[in-house]
């Protein structure tokens, strides 16, 4: 990495955005194909709470990413900006704003990035979202889903790497309940996994441990500065208790 004219080295704040629009292509698309994975459903969730029908949130979903894939509306994204879950929202209610006002009707970009729109709706249907539930509520909520989600699943393939496995797929529903054993069958789990309670307690506190690293490396990607992250960790935390 070279340092700028004034001496220092550029920023690596918004790494996420940074590889996305990085001169290597393999490199971009897989950045944008992770941020597509990671966004697309609460975006989805958005436009549907703002009043769009299924197919109107279809056709603005691939305008939006249509101008990602052309990393037009990438050249806007600044790190000055703040989060990228607010940038992108913002970013996306300006879109729907502009289509409504044209009534445009897109055709899909020629590999827009996996996305079944299908089974998104059907997935949006089995919701049961309260009055009280804002376009902004329901996206955020979400976000923060879908980002444990992520981290859950790379920490699968990690312990699937170790030879691990079975002692993920026990521990996770732990870890998916807030990562307390109280009020569990701690016996009966350490017995079936050949461990003793104190070896199981253990190894929870060391998934634990990996849970937070891998957690604050995915925020980190999506906030200005590293400060920012235990401030945006704890709101994520709140939107689990609303």
């Amino acid at each position: 990495m070279s340092p700028r004219a004034d001496g220092k080295f550029p920023t690596t704040h918004w790494t996420l955005i940074a590889r996305i629009k990085s001169a290597d292509e393999a490199v971009a698309a897989r950045a944008l194909d992770e941020l597509c994975a990671q966004y697309h459903y609460p975006l989805y969730c958005y436009l549907r709470r703002r009043g769009c029908e299924h197919h109107d949130a279809q056709d603005v979903l691939h305008d939006f990413f249509a101008k990602l894939l052309r990393l037009r509306a990438l050249e806007r994204m600044e790190e000055s900006r703040g989060r990228l879950r607010g940038y992108l929202a913002a970013a996306l209610g300006r879109g729907l704003h502009d289509w409504r006002q044209s009534e445009a009707r897109r055709e899909q970009p020629a590999g827009a990035h996996g996305l079944d729109f299908e089974a998104i709706e059907d997935r949006y249907q089995r919701e049961r979202f309260k009055d009280s539930d804002t376009p902004d509520r329901v996206f955020e909520r979400k976000w923060a889903l879908e980002l444990l989600r992520q981290v859950i699943d790379k920490l699968a393939v990690r312990y699937e790497q170790r030879g691990r496995s079975p002692l993920f797929a026990a521990l996770r529903p732990v870890l998916e309940g807030g990562g307390s054993l109280r009020g569990g069958d701690t016996r009966t789990l350490a017995t079936g996994l050949g461990m003793s309670d104190e070896a199981l307690r253990g190894a929870l506190s060391r998934l634990l441990g990996e849970f937070r690293e891998e957690m604050q490396a995915e925020v980190r990607l999506t906030v200005e500065d590293a400060a920012e992250v235990p401030d945006e960790l704890t709101y994520l935390q709140g939107l689990f208790r609303r």
